[in-house]
């Protein structure tokens, strides 16, 4: 079977950690090169020799490997219209981590250059590729309970980055590099879904955005009240809102109700408690991250239209900085999607 061969551009997102090892073990990937841009390059070289993947030390001497046919892009966010100009240039397929620029018309520059160079690009929003989501979504299709009226999710909740040891994780509180805080690093997973699941668009967006637990220069946690053209009301809470003793590392839940019926998923990952000296929440397997790798290695090697398209992800960004201004301004904020 022919492998898409995988390039890792930086480790500066923890996301990466996970995303090589399905790479590195997935039935149509390969890693065969890292590069060590950005933060936490020792753990980026480290992760090199565990793959047997050459490493670099600039993602612009990755890109020039000719055995390097496609790029995950976990560097810092800022960065972001950088390496993907350049990776399209290269004729590089680009899987990009999200969010997909800090504004709009730095997505517009990434689109348009994956456009023009012919590769595929593509944004991974996790919950859409977790199962109880997936039968959801099936339901709600399948019309199992009647027209949806009211979404209430909490998409995603996690620990702080810089909570995670081992890892150089300050640039996450730097506005000036990620865009904003909690809510921007995990809302744009609660938003995809909201969008997938309506098959719809917002028309209006109330928000809430704060650094409201931890005292970060950045926000830590916020609420989105998120008004959809065809009615459906959706609240969207998503931040660094787990403290440090709390077992869950990951919290997701959604709320669906319909006219005729009422989806309730506790929890969209497969996991069990463990108790101890403490209680520890383990996820015994990610469908979600190795579905994204798939498809995408499916897009690239059978030449479809990847799940997630540059257009879904700057749509995406567009209500997370709508959401941003209507905090700022105290008003709800009107879409034009």
């Amino acid at each position: 079977m022919k492998k898409l061969n995988f390039g890792i551009i930086s480790y500066a997102h923890p996301h990466a950690l996970r995303f090589a090892s399905t790479i590195a073990g997935g039935k149509e990937t390969k890693i065969v090169a890292i590069s060590g841009d950005g933060a936490n390059s020792d753990v980026a070289r480290a992760e090199a020799k565990k793959y047997g993947a050459r490493f670099y030390r600039n993602y612009e001497e990755l890109l020039r490997d000719e055995n390097v046919e496609a790029v995950y892009i976990a560097i810092e966010t800022y960065r972001h219209k950088e390496v993907a100009l350049r990776a399209a240039e290269e004729g590089k397929h680009i899987l990009l981590e999200k969010p997909i620029a800090l504004n709009l018309r730095d997505a517009d520059e990434i689109i348009m250059a994956a456009k023009k160079a012919g590769v595929k690009l593509m944004l991974p929003f996790n919950p859409r590729f977790t199962e109880p989501l997936v039968k959801a979504k099936d339901m709600i299709d399948a019309g199992e309970i009647g027209p949806l009226e009211y979404i209430q999710t909490i998409s995603e909740n996690v620990k702080p980055p810089i909570f995670l040891q081992g890892l150089d994780m300050s640039w996450f509180l730097d506005v000036k590099k990620s865009g904003g805080g909690g809510f921007m690093d995990t809302a744009p997973h609660g938003i995809d879904s909201l969008l997938w699941l309506t098959g719809d668009v917002p028309k209006k967006v109330y928000a809430d955005i704060g650094a409201k637990i931890y005292g970060f220069p950045v926000d830590d946690i916020g609420t989105a009240v998120l008004e959809f053209k065809d009615g459906v009301v959706a609240v969207l809470t998503a931040g660094w809102g787990n403290p440090k003793g709390y077992s869950y590392g990951l919290e997701i839940k959604y709320y669906l109700v319909g006219r005729e019926g009422f989806l309730d998923v506790r929890t969209a990952y497969p996991d069990f408690t463990v108790y101890q000296d403490r209680a520890e929440k383990v996820y015994w397997d990610r469908p979600d991250i190795r579905r994204i790798v798939s498809s995408f290695a499916r897009a690239v090697l059978k030449d479809e239209e990847v799940p997630i398209t540059g257009e879904d992800a700057k749509r995406n960004l567009a209500i997370i900085l709508a959401a941003y201004e209507s905090s700022r301004e105290k008003k709800a904020v009107k879409l034009e999607l």
